[in-house]
């Protein structure tokens, strides 16, 4: 951020980044995230032709770890997002947070430092990404009342029956046989 902040006013330069982030365990819990790995990130900035303003955009991807909605067994799911907001630099010793709205109502990041750590600012936006539920399997067994995992113990599951609703039109012939059409 350092070459961004001392460039010529009017001119327009950007600082693209890449690389694999593992989120601290204090972001890991404040944002309830199981990683199954590193988040794979990009970043880049770039000013907008002013002194102070920037916008920043990337992605965010990786394996997020849940439980099986039904037997609670781990699922790994595969989740990525993109982002851009528009940057502020205000001089601080505060680390960069998302700021109140702007005049245009939006969110926009608001740093005071050149260092700047995107890490939090990437791990909370992966865990909005990550879905709230997942199943391990489409036909996951769940648990019985004893919590036995019926995947693995099929003989323990009751016995499915398999009944379709009825058709709400199984009985128009009947209802349209006293309708007559005229031309």
């Amino acid at each position: 951020m350092s070459s961004l902040l001392h460039h010529s006013p009017g001119s327009e330069i950007e600082v693209e980044a890449e690389g694999l982030l593992v989120p601290t365990e204090d972001l890991l819990q404040a944002d309830g995230l199981s990683l199954a790995g590193p988040l794979e990130w990009n970043v880049r900035v770039f000013n907008t032709g002013g002194d102070d303003d920037f916008i920043v955009d990337g992605s965010v991807t990786g394996v997020a770890v849940l439980d099986c909605r039904r037997c609670l067994t781990e699922v790994e799911v595969d989740v990525e997002t993109e982002f851009i907001y528009p940057m502020l630099y205000k001089p601080s010793e505060l680390p960069m947070i998302l700021d109140e709205l702007d005049d245009d109502e939006e969110e926009r990041l608001v740093f005071g430092n050149p260092q700047v750590d995107f890490a939090p600012l990437l791990t909370q936006l992966f865990a909005i990404e990550v879905p709230l539920t997942a199943l391990c399997k489409p036909d996951c067994l769940g648990l019985d009342e004893d919590g036995v995992n019926l995947n693995e113990h099929p003989e323990r599951a009751p016995a499915r029956t398999v009944s379709s609703p009825p058709s709400p039109f199984a009985d128009l012939d009947e209802v349209l046989k006293d309708i007559e059409i005229k031309s």
